[in-house]
């Protein structure tokens, strides 16, 4: 018997034994699935109890499967490979633990088998929560084992029941990274860790940081920040975000209560009502004989008269109302709030466009920042450089002592500026902090450089951003979030034109309205017997016409009308301002690259030249004054190049998000 033969029984196995069970997989059943005979099944397992044995024993995991670090470097990431493996090996294997889990009545004897994985996951976890805990990732496991629990029952629930209840489930491709990160904030985890951008101190992306000017760290790991973490951090912690998130809920409320003109309206009521004071019962005891011994033979004692006199009376009513012709005062209104639902998405969408722009600038400013840092630093070592070669020279009488104090001078001059960039780097990073809503005072480092290349791109091509992702471009003046949001906001108001004009107009309403009326006596507080609950039930079919109204309809109209011509108005500046925008998007863009081509060169001349300038000095061919000039024109070359990526990092991102940014204000014309 061959190995893939072995397999094919192991496999057909595994396959009928997850769809009816281990008393549906019959060894004929398995073998017609394997395409081999009974007797092929039988003598390579002996017995079908062995053959399924052998596939409950493939719920252990193989030694490929992923495993979590002895050091934990970056908790979010590691547990996130970890929980998608786990999660991909459940999942594919949900029929067969379906099975296996619903016969451990019947096969108690495969329990161990079943419960292997779990507990072995169980302990790989939480050993590594212990771990987390002795770096001071999480503060402390007193609910780790809660925790793991937590995280390795959601992903056993998800694999097993994704198939059956699809909705309950977040995107397969986001479950493991969605679940770990609840998991770090139930272990009390930090944000930085949440988003699982610890790294060690000792990777070459928080050297080259440090080197670069970072602030200086401290004895616990920095917390990092990529590009692409700050633009989703962008749209949660902004405030514009969350207000046009509020806007879209107040339109769909408007929405919903335009819509529900439409279905019936149902209203119930209870009432107990206590007559102090009644006046049927007071003409009944004055008017009576006292000297009429009858019973039951005046008015008083009547059924009607009992009613009227009732000391008590309860009130059940049920009142159901629908409008059957409205002139089409309800399809318009609905319209109306449609479009106004349409239009704060559309502002919805613009805020967060709006939004990861700010951020985006903000954090290329910081990024910036770093490297001017970092030039004005390299500049000054620079400086002390060219001081300790003129300072040789004046030892050996080659250099005059004019020389050598303005050596000193250009050193000393250029102290304040690495000072000056220190200071603005600081603030820069204070804005970055502010606007993503992260502690002002912690250390964060930078790991999306501004990218440097000169290759050029056409404004209609599609454009490579710097956190990975290719957009096109799209500079149509119909496609613009404004302009789509006005056209939104003019259906809306012809909408509510349509609804205000059609007010005048009839409206065909039918309404019953239900009710029972009961009469405790003294002493109880309701009756007992169904039948003295007395009903009074009537219908109603209504036309209402408005007559005399002292001028509010037309009020309404022309505030209709002209909140119709404003919104159109506004259309039609929302087009003129989305064409010139797109306008100066392009040129933005295009000056952007030809700003940052020429810098290029310009740096790597400034550099040749200040390589001749030194060895010319050197050779005493030149004077300090000459490798100061060349050694300016260096640091001004850098810092052009610097800041021309930048400006052409925020112009591409800004003609990629231009469909849905917003327009700069400006004055009407």
């Amino acid at each position: 018997m061959t190995e893939p033969t072995r397999q094919q029984l192991l496999d057909a196995a595994a396959k009928v034994y997850a769809e009816v069970g281990f008393r549906g997989a019959t060894t004929r059943r398995i073998a017609e699935v394997a395409g081999v005979n009974e007797v092929t099944l039988f003598r390579t397992f002996g017995s079908k109890a062995n053959l399924i044995d052998e596939v409950i024993r493939s719920c252990h995991r193989g030694p490929d499967a992923a495993t979590l670090p002895a050091d934990p470097a970056d908790p979010e990431g590691e547990l996130t490979r970890w929980a998608g493996d786990t999660h991909r090996f459940m999942l594919e294997r949900r029929g067969l633990i379906r099975s296996a889990v619903a016969e451990l009545h019947e096969h108690p004897d495969h329990s161990s088998e079943v419960a292997d994985h779990p507990t072995v996951s169980f302990r790989e976890l939480r050993a590594y929560v212990d771990r987390l805990h002795t770096t001071r990732t999480i503060p402390d496991v007193a609910n780790a084992n809660a925790a793991c629990t937590m995280l390795l029952g959601t992903l056993f629930s998800d694999a097993l029941h994704r198939d059956v209840m699809p909705s309950m489930f977040p995107p397969a491709s986001d479950a493991p990274r969605t679940y770990v990160r609840l998991f770090l904030r139930a272990l009390g985890a930090t944000a930085a860790v949440g988003l699982a951008i610890l790294v060690l101190a000792a990777t070459p992306m928080a050297v080259a940081a440090q080197g670069a000017g970072t602030a200086p760290t401290t004895s616990a790991a920095p917390a990092t920040l990529s590009l692409a973490d700050a633009l989703r951090r962008a749209e949660q912690k902004s405030e514009g975000v969350a207000i046009a998130a509020a806007g879209v809920t107040r339109a769909k409320g408007l929405q919903q209560q335009a819509n529900s003109a439409r279905l019936p309206q149902a209203n119930g009521s209870v009432a107990y009502q206590r007559a102090i004071q009644n006046q049927f019962a007071s003409i009944s005891e004055r008017f009576s004989d006292p000297n009429d011994t009858t019973a039951g033979g005046g008015f008083e004692d009547s059924p009607i008269a009992r009613i009227f006199a009732a000391p008590n009376t309860a009130i059940f009513t049920l009142n159901v109302s629908q409008t059957l012709y409205s002139a089409g005062r309800i399809p318009a209104a609905r319209a109306g709030a449609a479009a106004g639902r349409t239009a704060a998405e559309i502002a919805y969408e613009a805020a967060k466009a709006q939004a990861v722009l700010e951020v985006a600038q903000a954090y290329f400013d910081a990024v910036a920042a770093d490297q001017f840092v970092a030039i004005a630093e390299s500049s000054l070592v620079l400086t002390d450089r060219a001081l300790t070669q003129v300072q040789l020279a004046r030892q050996v009488g080659t250099a005059a002592e004019f020389d050598l104090i303005r050596a000193q001078v250009a050193r000393d001059n250029q102290r304040p500026l690495v000072i000056q960039a220190a200071g603005a780097r600081t603030a820069a990073y204070l804005r970055l902090k502010q606007l993503l809503d992260l502690p002002l005072t912690g250390p964060l480092t930078l790991t999306t450089p501004i990218r440097d290349e000169a290759a050029a791109a056409s404004p209609t091509a599609p454009i490579v951003l710097a956190d990975e992702r290719t957009v096109q471009p799209d500079t149509a003046v119909g496609a613009r979030a404004t302009v789509r949001q006005a056209e939104a906001q003019v259906r809306a108001q012809e909408g509510a034109l349509r609804a205000a004009q059609l007010a005048r107009l009839p409206a065909l309403q039918l309404s019953t309205n239900y009710q029972r009326f009961a009469y405790p006596p003294e002493g109880t507080f309701l009756p007992s017997a169904l039948d003295l609950y007395f009903p009074n039930w009537n219908v109603t079919l209504g036309l209402s016409v408005p007559v005399l109204t002292g001028g509010r309809l037309r009020g309404e109209r022309l505030v209709a009308e002209a909140n119709l011509t404003e919104a159109r108005e506004r259309l039609q500046q929302s087009r003129e301002g989305a064409s010139v925008d797109a306008l100066l998007a392009i040129s933005q863009f295009e000056q952007a690259q030809a700003a940052y081509a020429a810098s290029v060169g310009t740096d790597t001349q400034a550099q040749r030249a200040y390589a001749i300038a030194e060895v010319r000095f050197r050779e005493g061919l030149s004077t300090s004054l000459e490798l100061t000039q060349v050694r300016v024109q260096l640091e001004q070359a850098r810092l052009q190049r610097v800041t021309a990526a930048r400006d052409l990092e925020v112009a591409r991102l800004r003609l990629a998000l231009l469909k849905d940014l917003p327009l700069p204000m400006s004055g009407g014309r």
